[in-house]
């Protein structure tokens, strides 16, 4: 070896002991405080206290990383978490075991099986006894549908972990995602048999039963559990379910129980306390430092787009799937285009590598490839596309005439669903009050809680109509439905067991631009 290289190795390792000893600055005891914390969806007290401990960014240390990790985890944000648990594993060898899990399971919600299996097993390696990788294998073979194996490693992780109620709600979600209802009902219910419930799992199995249609129990047990919310300090979590209870439940409630009075005082109770938050700002997600998605900063120029000024330009809108990897949007935008591009809300240029689209000719969709991805916190959920529902509250973006609006920033206007079906009582697609415009096809169109219900595709000719019936209607426009966009990417729609705030328009718009793009095709 030379001497440089020598003297080099000496000063890394020299750094990177220096850096350890400096970032020791959370216990193990702290870590279990706050890891339990994130287990039991406390996600705002867990990030505040751990920032109370870990003031200093840039001196992290491993056990930190990794809570902050499953904090991205909890948040849905995979791709972020992934990149602090991969951080802790350069930060510590001490914490090897609980880093490769995180992994692991980052890489199962990104999708990437085989890497998630790599982890959790490197994590076993580590570990043989570490919960959170049993667990992680057990969803890995589930979503590989071996469900024996998968049985054989959940079965393994609630004994390691003392069939502690973390594991348990982990094997029955697997069930409740393979539609299992009734043996996630059983699962967590003989768990309780034996031990006393806490507020996470209590709201679980209160979902099980909503989903099953068993209104009466899921009222009284998500109740409870926004009660046990409450008094743990979890407002957040309270207040959702709060909101749920007065939304979506409330109606039903008030059909079937109207006899009940003690049922209905307890509604009466939750509605007041609802009033009470309303008075508070407008909060779908913890107000952490931890985004969801893209933070939007100061606005700087953006990419240019560069064609062919001798051949024929088309434009049109879509939106941002796959970790960054995929453009959705309508067939008629590309089609026989040689040659596509695409721009985002904040200004990044990339070129399409391949395009897909359905075998008949009667679905307008298409999906386009790229040749280099968007950064993965541009991207929406694929989980995040549901059916639109008649009367709810919409939003569509998009690039509508963009030679004369402008091609650089989205627009957003808002409506309704009126109609969940198309012009003609045509299926698969569903008619709304938002004003559409050339360039607005193959761009999304959002419901209030920011979840992608359809892509927008056209509009009632309104000349036609007057030519025809004598008269000019209000805007009708059309979108394609959630379900044939999940049904084309081949992605089934799950049961929602999540909670979900509301957005007004310019939160829609924040939130949602850097995952909205311009398209350019020749």
């Amino acid at each position: 070896m030379s001497n440089y290289k020598f003297i080099t190795l000496i000063i890394s390792l020299f750094t990177l002991i220096c850096f350890t000893i400096k970032a020791h600055a959370i216990t193990e005891n702290q870590y279990l405080v706050i890891n339990k914390l994130i287990n039991e969806e406390n996600i705002d007290k867990a990030f505040s206290d751990l920032k109370l401990i870990q003031k200093d960014e840039a001196k992290l240390s491993a056990r930190s990383q990794i809570l902050i990790g499953k904090i991205y985890l909890a948040l849905e944000q995979p791709a972020k978490a992934f990149t602090f648990f991969e951080k802790a594993t350069f930060t510590s060898v001490s914490t090897y075991d609980l880093a490769y899990a995180g992994m692991s399971m980052s890489a199962i919600k990104l999708g990437n099986l085989l890497d998630a299996k790599k982890y959790a097993e490197k994590a076993l390696t580590e570990n043989p006894d570490l919960v959170e990788a049993k667990l992680a294998l057990g969803l890995v073979f589930a979503d590989y549908g071996q469900i024996k194996k998968a049985e054989v490693h959940f079965k393994k992780a609630i004994l390691a972990s003392h069939n502690s109620l973390m594991s348990v709600r982990a094997y029955a979600s697997s069930k409740l995602r393979q539609g299992s209802l009734k043996e996630a009902r059983n699962i967590i219910t003989n768990a309780l048999q034996e031990q006393k419930s806490d507020a996470a799992t209590t709201d679980l199995l209160g979902k099980i039963f909503w989903i099953e249609g068993n209104i009466k129990e899921a009222v009284r047990l998500r109740s409870e559990a926004s009660d046990m919310f409450r008094n743990s300090g979890n407002i957040l979590r309270a207040e959702q379910i709060v909101s749920w209870l007065n939304t979506a439940a409330m109606p039903k409630v008030s059909g079937i129980r109207k006899s009940e009075r003690i049922e209905k005082e307890k509604i009466e109770k939750m509605k007041v306390e609802k009033k009470k938050i309303d008075n508070k700002p407008n909060s779908p997600q913890p107000k952490l430092a931890l985004p969801k998605r893209a933070t939007l900063k100061p606005e700087t120029r953006p990419e240019e787009i560069f064609v062919d000024k001798n051949k024929p330009t088309y434009t049109g809108s879509g939106v941002i799937l796959n970790d960054g990897k995929w453009i959705v949007t309508n067939r008629h935008v590309i089609e026989d285009s040689k040659y596509i591009v695409v721009r985002n809300g904040l200004g990044k240029v990339r070129e399409v590598e391949s395009v897909e689209v359905p075998a008949g000719e009667n679905i307008d969709l298409a999906l386009l490839k790229l040749k280099k991805p968007f950064p993965s916190n541009y991207s929406l959920s694929t989980d995040d596309i549901k059916k639109p529902k008649p009367g709810e509250q919409i939003y569509m973006m998009g690039y509508p005439m963009s030679s004369i609006l402008g091609r650089y920033n989205p627009s957003i206007s808002q409506g309704i669903v009126s109609k969940t079906s198309g012009f003609g009582e045509v299926t698969g697609q569903f008619q709304i009050t938002a004003k559409m415009n050339k360039g607005n096809s193959g761009g999304p169109i959002f419901n209030d809680k920011g979840q992608i219900i359809g892509i927008s595709v056209g509009k009632l000719d309104k000349n036609e109509v007057l030519k025809t019936d004598g008269f000019i209607p209000e805007d009708v426009n059309v979108g394609i439905s959630g379900q044939v966009v999940t049904n084309f990417l081949n992605m089934p729609i799950k049961a929602n067991i999540n909670e979900y705030g509301k957005y007004d328009a310019s939160q829609i718009y924040e939130h949602m631009r850097p995952s909205v793009v311009f398209i350019v095709s020749q």
